[in-house]
């Protein structure tokens, strides 16, 4: 039979200061514990243990001294006390529904000058197994406990390797919705039917909103997709009650994607000015054989 390890080593060294005496009793029946300048190392030569027996007196005693810090085990050292009787000399804990790397978190947010934890872990067999193999990074912050496993990463490997190989895309449009916002107060200022309404009366969700709305709309075969994206958000993001269009005063209608101003495109050809352009058959009169009309 197989038998499955986890040897695990805390590479942050965790100062006896930040710990409750609660944390420290735990932490050293869940690992390894040896002194380190002013602080505990902490390490599991096998697997850390999820079920561990404490000496009642000695949970007692730390439970005692660590009332009124805020932390994990307080209502779990409670409840296990409340269960057990005066005459038990060790209690036991089931830690499978917490995790060590919870508790490693509440000293985290506690301290004033450990930032982070690194843990990081091995995983083993007593056989040579394929599933018995690998290993696993954790980073515990006080905002978030993250960890990255090696089928994991070798997962992630895969993902880029397929995104290599697929058809590369490229970013042909982006602005700013701080850009849109600037354009509030020029959009009302030109527009008759929004000179009532403040700048102050569209949200940064109303533009978010537009924003949205217009790059999903917007086709970037168009020239002047870009030039027009902004305005339209801003215009998009008046709200629903206030006419956003403009009325055309007389004048002929411009072609929907036209440059304003264009120039007509010319028609036909141009006659070449310089006799030493034009057509040979133009050169010195008419080709022998050929009558003038």
């Amino acid at each position: 039979m197989a038998s499955y390890y986890v040897p695990t080593v805390v590479q942050t060294t965790i100062p006896n200061i930040a710990m409750t005496p609660l944390e420290r009793l735990v932490l050293s029946n869940i690992f390894s514990a040896e002194a380190d300048d002013d602080g505990l190392y902490f390490f599991a030569e096998e697997s850390p243990a999820e079920c561990i027996e404490v000496d009642a007196a000695e949970l007692r005693a730390a439970h005692r001294d660590s009332a009124g810090i805020d932390s994990a085990l307080d209502s779990i050292a409670a409840e296990r006390l409340a269960e057990s009787a005066d005459a038990d000399t060790h209690i036991e804990f089931d830690l499978s529904m917490t995790s060590w790397a919870t508790i490693f978190q509440d000293i985290v947010r506690r301290s004033s000058t450990l930032w982070e934890i690194v843990v990081t872990s091995a995983f083993t067999c007593s056989r040579m197994r394929p599933d018995g193999f690998g290993g696993m990074a954790t980073l515990i912050t006080a905002d978030a406990i993250r960890s990255c496993a090696t089928d994991e990463m070798i997962a992630q490997f895969r993902d880029e390797a397929a995104a290599a190989a697929a058809p590369r895309s490229h970013v042909l449009l982006r602005f700013d919705e701080a850009e849109v916002r600037t354009m509030i107060g020029e959009v009302i200022v030109y527009d008759s039917a929004l000179t009532r309404l403040s700048p102050d009366a569209v949200s940064d969700d109303d533009i978010h909103a537009a924003s949205l709305a217009v790059v999903a709309a917007t086709d970037l075969a168009e020239n002047e997709a870009r030039r027009c994206s902004r305005p339209r958000s801003a215009r998009s993001a008046m709200p629903s009650g206030v006419s956003r269009r403009r009325k055309r005063k007389g004048g002929k209608k411009r072609n929907e994607g036209a440059m304003p101003h264009a120039r007509p495109a010319r028609q036909g050809r141009l006659r070449p000015r310089a006799a030493a352009l034009d057509p040979p058959d133009r050169r010195g009169g008419p080709r022998e054989g050929v009558m003038k009309g």
